[in-house]
């Protein structure tokens, strides 16, 4: 049975059944399908790549640890993603404040851009998270970059940010597309690029 072609669900039903090396194997399989993003995660809340690092592994330390008690009542990525952001918080309060995130992610790009391509890529990033912070509030900054950086589903945004409003993350999406459109028309009234 290939463990790729099998969902998060399956393979936590395949894990339960197996022992030693097999069981091994099925969870290397299930980790390594969310490390990038846990570990994209861990790098925008640390915003050094070391600590981010460590992080990262003390997380999937902790989803290991307690796999068996994840009884399925959400989903595996929400279950494990609600570990990210506690060890997060836990690790950036004991840190202090992190660095700038655009300085580590830099360092994490798959292919080696020139430095012109760096210099563009981090203005730009420098001017989008301007954008949005100056336009949003924290939370619906937070909602949106988990919803459209990490792709996490609103439903878990909102079990995992534990929102207790009426539509949970959806509100402040809703809320955080009105109010880029409308700055993003005022940038255009007065002449000015994103």
């Amino acid at each position: 049975m290939q463990l790729g072609a099998l969902s998060d669900e399956d393979l936590l039903v395949e894990w339960r059944q197996r022992n030693g090396l097999e069981r091994d194997a099925v969870v290397n399989e299930l980790f390594s399908r969310h490390y990038e993003r846990v570990a994209r995660w861990c790098m925008r809340l640390t915003g050094d790549r070391d600590r981010a690092a460590d992080l990262a592994q003390e997380v999937f330390l902790k989803a290991h640890r307690y796999l068996d008690s994840f009884r399925g009542t959400s989903r595996f990525s929400t279950w494990l993603y609600t570990i990210v952001r506690n060890e997060s918080m836990t690790k950036v309060r004991r840190a202090g404040p992190p660095m700038d995130p655009d300085d580590a992610l830099a360092e994490l790009a798959t292919l080696d851009p020139g430095p012109h391509e760096l210099a563009e890529r981090e203005l730009k990033g420098t001017r989008l998270r301007e954008f949005l912070a100056a336009t949003l509030d924290p939370l619906e900054l937070n909602v949106f970059v988990l919803h459209y950086g990490d792709e996490l589903p609103l439903d878990a945004i909102t079990r995992l940010l534990r929102l207790e409003n009426a539509s949970g993350a959806k509100a402040y999406i809703v809320s955080a597309k009105r109010k880029l459109a409308k700055a993003a028309e005022d940038l255009r009234t007065r002449g000015e690029a994103l």
